[in-house]
């Protein structure tokens, strides 16, 4: 697998170096120390992507070192593909239209400098945008209001209010801005709402991400409490083990750690909230993706001893278990789900991960079913947001006498 990851970023790499060494460096000059430094940030990067992969080495001290990385292989990377597509289409069209004529036109050549000064004014343009999601979006928390009306909403629980908040992999923020974490913390108890919900993913890799965390995450409070699941990074399962087992402890380490904050993590169980005569269930099923992704989630066991008609909110990391499990064998009227990070990137209502979820982003209802992913606090490995602000949703209940949509606002 690493070693197939290590390929794509070679060729990512070298494929865009290439074509402006073939068409255009080997034109403008004939020293070959010239030539070698149209490749040399290339093999830098190819080389230390070899190294951090060769060593399994994703200790939280080395955070830096990966974000460093990142920025740097896309900086390189992304200009130069950019304008390796549009100089190359406007030399293949030009190839296309003048082809068999002995002599272009001035239209021709026009066409093929227009595309290559837009493939220029993009390329420049998405390190731009790589440098503003890098150093400014990545801290542009936002909060999200949303209200969500329900026919069969216990009245006691009308206009009761919570707070969502998934994926933060803490150890990202471990590169130099651990105070992030003091932040975000900060806004949420702020919100003074009821409850709140953490929707998995608190590591990138391992329980050790937390270290120095616990005083921070420890202070989030809320009336009825704070609710988490384990997502897809909790399980350990990014990292070789000698053994199973230390997979396993370490797992066990990561629970231990997140009760010890005061959270209740529920493993595939339920909590029910009280007032007077009225009732809410929080439930929390474990992981439950599609391959590869962990699928450990148990709705019949989660759910045991509860009406079908009880009012629920789920919390659910992988929102794709909305369709395949929940909707088909349950009435739950709430889900709340994280995972996609909306891509990080989000421009005009379009992410590159809408081509891999269906539901990616966002509120969506199915008959009197509702499902909120939320686009996450943090950042996976990379340290990037664009449109896709980190971001907590606070969510209002409210009852409802006829059928209505979600809405944001």
């Amino acid at each position: 697998m690493l070693l197939k990851i290590l390929t794509l970023i070679i060729a990512l790499l070298v494929l865009p170096d290439l074509y402006i060494y073939l068409m255009y460096m080997r034109r403008w000059t004939k020293n070959w120390w010239l030539r070698a430094l149209c490749f040399l940030p290339s093999l830098a990067i190819a080389g230390s992507a070899a190294f951090i992969m060769s060593s399994n080495d994703m200790k939280p001290e080395h955070q830096p070192w990966v974000s460093t990385f990142m920025f740097a292989f896309l900086a390189v990377c992304a200009p130069k593909a950019i304008f390796m597509i549009f100089d190359g289409i406007g030399h293949g069209i030009n190839w296309i239209v003048t082809r068999g004529a002995k002599k272009r036109d001035d239209s021709e050549c026009i066409f093929v400098r227009l595309l290559r000064i837009l493939g220029m004014a993009l390329a420049i343009f998405s390190l731009g945008l790589l440098a503003f999601g890098y150093f400014i979006g990545r801290h542009h928390y936002v909060v999200h209001r949303q209200t969500f009306y329900f026919h069969d909403l216990p009245s006691r629980f009308d206009g009761y209010r919570i707070v969502q908040f998934s994926d933060m992999h803490v150890g990202t923020f471990r590169d130099g801005n651990e105070e992030d974490v003091q932040t975000i913390v900060t806004l949420i108890n702020e919100q003074h709402c009821d409850a709140i919900f953490f929707t998995g993913d608190l590591v990138n890799h391992q329980s050790s991400e937390l270290d120095g965390f616990r005083r921070d995450l420890s202070k989030l409070q809320a009336p009825d409490g704070v609710y988490a699941v384990m997502g897809n990074h909790d399980y350990s399962m990014y990292l070789r083990y000698p053994d199973e087992k230390d997979r396993h402890a370490d797992v066990k380490e990561l629970q231990r750690r997140v009760r010890s904050y005061g959270w209740t993590l529920l493993l595939n169980e339920h909590r029910i909230l009280r007032r007077g005569s009225d009732s809410l269930v929080i439930a929390g099923v474990e992981n439950d993706g599609r391959p590869p992704f962990p699928s450990l989630g148990n709705l019949p066991k989660t759910m045991k001893g509860l009406k079908r008609s009880c009012f629920t909110i789920l919390l659910s990391h992988d929102p794709t278990a909305w369709q395949r499990k929940i909707v088909p064998q349950t009435n739950i009227q709430l889900t709340l789900s994280g995972h996609t990070h909306a891509g990080q990137f989000k421009m005009f209502g379009w992410s590159p991960v809408s081509h891999v979820y269906d539901e990616w982003s966002g509120a969506y209802t199915q008959g009197n079913q509702i499902l909120n992913i939320s686009d996450g606090i943090g950042a996976v490995m990379f340290p990037f947001r664009f449109g896709a602000w980190p971001e907590i949703n606070v969510i209002t209940l409210r009852k409802a006498n006829s059928k209505q949509k979600p809405t944001r606002q």
